[in-house]
């Protein structure tokens, strides 16, 4: 059976027209949903990407950081290279004019010094962290290298004084001193000096390391 349409073409035009229209709508729709459902992952990605970035950068400034360490710290491991070798190899970091000028103070001006001797000596490790230490030779054909061994800078001194007294003074106030360890007499003896009687005395003793 066919179906008469008794409508007018002018109304079924425009029945065609909005039910056209309603479907373009409907698509319309349907795009801008999927473009907000778009937009908004897009959003998060890109929130996403933001924060690791942000990451990134801080790890970056701390690379960077530690990059501008690296120099200070070369640096500071080569002079402990330098003081390590100075302290091993030569006994001590002080330098001769601090020895002197130690000296100088302590001396009084009534006694004069005649010999000063500086030399780096091989020390048993176990002696030189307690009690006397003395100076390490071979024996048997071994060598001081054989050993568990440091060098110390030890001092020999001769000098001259008036009386006992003035070296016992002497060799206190060598003892308080911060520049040496270990002060030890070694003889006295009564000597003639320009025509006067005076103590010649020796003493040693090791620079602080």
């Amino acid at each position: 059976m066919n179906r008469v349409e008794f409508l007018p073409e002018r109304i079924r035009q425009w029945r065609l027209r909005r039910s056209r229209l309603i479907r373009q709508g409907c698509l319309l729709g349907t795009c801008l949903l999927a473009m907000l459902v778009l937009t908004f992952v897009r959003h998060g990605r890109i929130a996403q990407a933001r924060g690791e970035l942000t990451v990134l950068e801080d790890r970056v400034g701390n690379v960077q950081r530690q990059v501008g360490m690296i120099e200070p710290l070369e640096r500071q491991m080569v002079e402990l290279m330098i003081k390590k070798r100075i302290e091993s190899e030569l006994g001590s970091r002080t330098d001769c004019t601090a020895v002197l000028a130690e000296l100088c103070r302590l001396m009084p001006p009534n006694m004069a010094m005649i010999s000063l001797d500086l030399k780096t000596v091989e020390l048993r490790a176990e002696a030189a962290k307690s009690g006397p230490v003395t100076a390490m030779r071979p024996s048997d054909g071994s060598s001081p290298g054989s050993a568990a061994v440091v060098r110390r800078v030890r001092l020999v001194m001769t000098g001259l004084a008036p009386t006992d007294v003035d070296v016992a003074n002497f060799i206190g106030q060598l003892s308080a001193s911060p520049l040496f360890e270990e002060v030890n007499m070694g003889y006295t003896k009564t000597v003639n000096f320009s025509g006067r009687s005076g103590r010649e005395f020796q003493a040693s003793c090791y620079l602080l390391r």
